[in-house]
């Protein structure tokens, strides 16, 4: 792992778990055990560290977890059902991703606001796509499948961040299961 690979690992570890703000640049120097020469050689600053973390990992996940689904050649819906039923692949403690940063850094920044909107616009976009496959698939009938994207995505991170509150995977498996609910109402 390069220094700057490892700059963006130990920043993104940080940050999910103690918040930008409580986050300081000394602490991920230490981490990642570079001096401030190297954070400075990649990075200007603190900001732009972050963002680019938002871009390396953030976006990077969200399209690697979810762009799987659109590799199937049988079932969309299935197989989103798959990606989500698959505790493994999310936290439960610390909640999403996406969602926490959300949570933390988009009100108080446009720069951040901008980078993590275009990763939920990207999951959404992502998430429309399997829709729109599974509809021309003959899975499901629907007439918004846009807005049906929105909702999922939105279903998914209110399931994570329910999880979150109780700490316990429990709950976000009862979300998904409604999901799931629901997507038998619209199976053709």
């Amino acid at each position: 792992m390069s220094s700057k690979e490892r700059l963006l690992k130990v920043t993104f570890d940080e940050v999910y778990e103690n918040g930008y703000y409580a986050t300081s640049v000394d602490k991920i120097l230490k981490k990642a055990k570079l001096n401030k020469g190297s954070m400075y050689h990649f990075f200007k600053s603190k900001k732009e560290l972050m963002l680019a973390v938002i871009d390396a990992h953030i976006f990077e996940y969200i399209d690697k977890k979810y762009s799987e689904i659109l590799k199937t050649d049988k079932n969309y819906i299935d197989e989103m059902f798959k990606v989500l039923y698959n505790k493994e692949t999310f936290n439960f403690t610390f909640g999403c991703r996406l969602n926490t940063l959300v949570q933390e850094l988009s009100h108080h920044d446009k720069d951040f606001k901008e980078a993590l909107e275009k990763v939920y616009f990207h999951f959404e976009k992502v998430l429309e796509q399997v829709l729109q496959k599974a509809s021309d698939n003959n899975e499901i009938e629907y007439s918004d499948i846009k807005g049906l994207a929105v909702f999922v995505v939105a279903c998914i991170e209110g399931a994570l961040s329910t999880a979150k509150k109780s700490q316990d995977g429990k709950h976000f498996e009862t979300c998904i299961k409604q999901l799931e609910e629901f997507f038998k109402k619209i199976e053709k």
